[in-house]
């Protein structure tokens, strides 16, 4: 239930729509409290009274309807400057990007300081009558939707300058860094020494096993697999799940096997299927390769013939560097876990420390072939790394992705290119082998 809680919340944090509506909500509330208020704000002398005298009736709804006008063409410009960012973002960076983009607090809190305002003057000026004495003008409410306007004046700086730093490359490459480090961080520390292991499914567990059908499409976005175990432990079961965080399932998929067939399948499957959260699209929660993959992407768009900048493809290498850094003093999920007793229960597909080097390089690797400094640069990032290698699977994942860049062969290929990248693979392995 907590995974599903974190999956929505993650799905509402991303949206444009929130913020926006619960400021919406509170211009209504703030009307209201103000114009129960009505006159009764004191009149007597001083600053406050000179900025709450408005005139009146006629003069108030003029006022509002001069600050109606302002606020709601204020708008227009936010929502259409936030509709080409949009537009941008995508064509720059990936559709998958303007999750990121849509993200942003600032960009939410200024759509809902326009919402709440807008719906604020509309009810103050509904209640305002045009024939009123300055005696029953509601001083307070007309003195508040001048301030809410200057609100909005700020807002919108504060808008312009927001967007601003969002598009440009290096922003977008460290917010998506940040969220990889969110997941990182939820990992444990390395143990200094390994935990012991060496359980092994039953010798006939493939042919004894009940496969259980998944029960909704999407992609996985979490596993409770601590009620996983506690069901499989209640039922004295082994439980393995032939999927992660981030694949795409089907409907009826059995990829769920349990050792030994439950006498009641379907209540198997009701049981472990309120355990995993599927949804119409990835997130990080539990999905180390999330984040990697939006930052390959934004390099590897960068390396395209159409876009040709090396320069966002070399700061995408050394967030990268910084991301594994980090990654690298953490404990990765293992594959099995156990009972209070030590006994085998539930078996799990997880990421690796190979498997996400083969995300963050491999296809930068492959875009970059023909461009020698995206190639150095990748093999000055990759010997940077040896001296954070703490397990031999590291140091083998890492030595690996050297062996494979090679100078590029043919017409993009020079002489001092080819001793260049040379070098730095020697210099690179030597880091890996101390």
């Amino acid at each position: 239930m907590l995974n599903w809680a974190r999956a929505r919340l993650d799905g509402l944090r991303t949206s444009l729509w929130l913020a926006p509506v619960l400021m919406f909500l509170l211009g209504v509330l703030l009307a209201v409290i103000m114009l129960r208020l009505g006159a009764t704000w004191p009149r007597t002398g001083g600053v406050l009274h000179r900025w709450l005298v408005s005139g009146d009736g006629e003069d108030a709804r003029n006022l509002l309807s001069t600050l109606l006008t302002a606020v709601i063409s204020l708008a227009g410009i936010v929502f259409s400057v936030t509709v080409v960012s949009l537009s941008l973002a995508a064509n720059a960076y990936g559709p998958r990007l303007i999750r990121t983009f849509r993200a942003n607090r600032g960009t939410q809190l200024a759509l809902g300081a326009f919402a709440m305002t807008i719906v604020y003057l509309l009810l103050v000026l509904r209640a305002v009558r045009g024939g009123a004495p300055p005696g029953e003008v509601p001083t307070g409410a007309v003195a508040l939707g001048s301030l809410l306007a200057l609100v909005c004046v700020l807002a919108l700086v504060g808008f312009l300058q927001g967007v601003s730093n969002l598009i440009v490359a290096d922003e977008v490459v460290r917010r998506v860094r940040r969220e990889f480090d969110k997941v990182v961080d939820d990992l444990p520390a390395m143990a200094e020494f390994a935990a012991p292991g060496g359980w092994a499914l039953p010798p006939d567990f493939e042919a004894t096993a009940g496969r259980i059908r998944l029960p909704k499409e999407g992609y996985v976005q979490s596993v409770e697999y601590h009620q996983i175990l506690c069901w499989a432990e209640a039922h004295g079961a082994v439980v393995r799940l032939d999927f992660r965080p981030g694949d795409f399932v089907v409907e009826g998929d059995r990829k769920v096997l349990v050792h030994p067939a439950p006498a009641d399948p379907e209540a198997a499957r009701r049981e472990i299927g309120r355990f995993i959260v599927s949804g119409h699209g990835r997130t990080p929660d539990q999905d180390l390769e999330f984040a990697i993959r939006h930052l390959v992407e934004v390099a590897v768009r960068a390396l395209s013939p159409g876009v040709n900048d090396p320069f966002t493809a070399l700061a995408v290498i050394d967030r990268l560097r910084g991301g594994l850094a980090r990654l690298m003093v953490r404990q990765m999920p293992s594959p099995t876990l156990a009972d209070g007793d030590g006994e085998l229960r539930v078996v799990r597909r997880v990421s690796d420390f190979g498997g996400i080097v083969d995300a963050a390089f491999d296809q930068i690797r492959q875009s970059g072939a023909g461009m020698p400094s995206v190639l150095i640069h990748l093999l000055r990032a990759i010997g940077d790394l040896a001296e954070h290698v703490r397990t031999e699977e590291q140091r083998h994942a890492l030595t690996r992705h050297v062996r494979l860049i090679q100078p590029p062969a043919g017409p993009d290929g020079a002489p001092g290119d080819d001793q260049d990248i040379r070098h730095e693979q020697r210099r690179a392995l030597a880091a890996l082998a101390r």
